[in-house]
């Protein structure tokens, strides 16, 4: 009896000094991450969503959705919609939040949020009247934070959660805008990322946005959009009809020579005066933005690390990122 209260008390203490070894080597892998957003796939609501699945296991359910119910858009967690995302923000009641660029039509509201843009509310209503967007004036919110520039980084408060809703398609460089956005973070903090995805939006024939377009990009950092980002924009898009996409209907695609010069001198003379042109530069679907944030954080180019992805639902244009600072960056 003595001699089995030995081994288990050897075993024990084995046990603590492995723990307290592998602690100071490698902390990171010991911390346990509670995940606060749910996960991209619930076999519950994959079954219930689904009629012609009920009858599945779960593993098989996983194995269904991973092989077909992804690339067919079916709904497979409690977070497919806007709406959904926005509820369990709010549920979560983060402290302090802050969204970027909310022109006529904010995602977040409430007493702990906080806006930024680059013109201020009283410029905004001006534009909206100026593009015929006059049904929504009313909900153009009161800009907290402005700059001309875009400049995030001047900002000097920090916040729990930061949000961006059909924004970061527009940055110049991604890679330094993940880099503001970390900055305005506290530590464990949230950037919730609401992206077009390229395939099923107007950007559908402009290739995907490659790594080395981001590396480049942040090398060699640009003051205004490329001439090759406005002529894709302006003369290379197609029809933003989501459900005509997921029909396999793109529209006819055929290079308009009066548009690449129309577009080209939209540019010279933004040049000229200065001014800026607001296109994508950007094109994303979930998996290369998935890919593309593994790989810049795997090379320290941002701390932010991908906590879920919500992909695409048939017949909608966006998916959903959950980006989490990295506790221990």
């Amino acid at each position: 009896m003595l001699e089995k209260k030995f081994m288990i008390f050897n075993s024990i203490g084995l046990s603590a000094v492995l723990f307290c070894f592998f602690k100071i080597l490698c902390p990171s892998r010991l911390k346990i991450r509670y995940k606060i957003f749910p996960s991209h796939f619930d076999p519950v609501v994959y079954r219930k969503q689904n009629a012609d699945l009920k009858r599945m296991s779960n593993k098989k359910l996983e194995l269904h959705y991973n092989e077909f119910g992804l690339k067919e858009g079916r709904i497979a967690d409690s977070i497919s919609s806007r709406n959904q995302l926005v509820e369990h923000i709010t549920k979560l009641k983060f402290a302090s939040c802050l969204e970027i660029g909310p022109f006529d039509c904010p995602v977040l509201v409430g007493e702990n949020v906080k806006y930024f843009d680059v013109i201020s509310q009283e410029e905004l209503i001006e534009r909206a009247n100026r593009i015929g967007r006059i049904d929504n004036l009313q909900n153009i919110p009161f800009i907290d934070f402005v700059s001309k520039e875009g400049r995030i980084d001047a900002i000097s408060k920090k916040f729990d959660l930061i949000l961006s809703c059909h924004a970061i398609e527009h940055q110049l460089d991604f890679i330094q805008h993940l880099n503001d956005v970390s900055h305005l973070l506290n530590q464990n903090g949230y950037y919730i990322v609401i992206c077009p995805d390229k395939r099923y939006c107007f950007d559908h024939f402009i290739p995907e946005t490659s790594i080395a377009d981001l590396i480049a990009a942040h090398t060699t950092p640009l003051q205004s959009h490329s001439i090759k980002s406005v002529i894709e924009h302006r003369a290379l898009t197609c029809h933003n009809d989501p459900a005509r996409h997921w029909a396999g209907d793109h529209g006819y695609f055929k290079i308009d020579v009066e548009r690449v010069k129309c577009a080209i001198e939209e540019y010279q003379k933004a040049k000229v005066d200065k001014q800026y042109i607001d296109v994508h530069s950007l094109q994303f679907t979930p998996k290369s933005f998935q890919e593309n944030m593994e790989i810049l954080y795997s090379m320290n180019f941002t701390d932010l690390v991908v906590e879920e992805i919500y992909p695409t639902i048939k017949n909608s244009l966006e998916f959903f990122a959950v980006l989490k600072k990295n506790q221990f960056s």
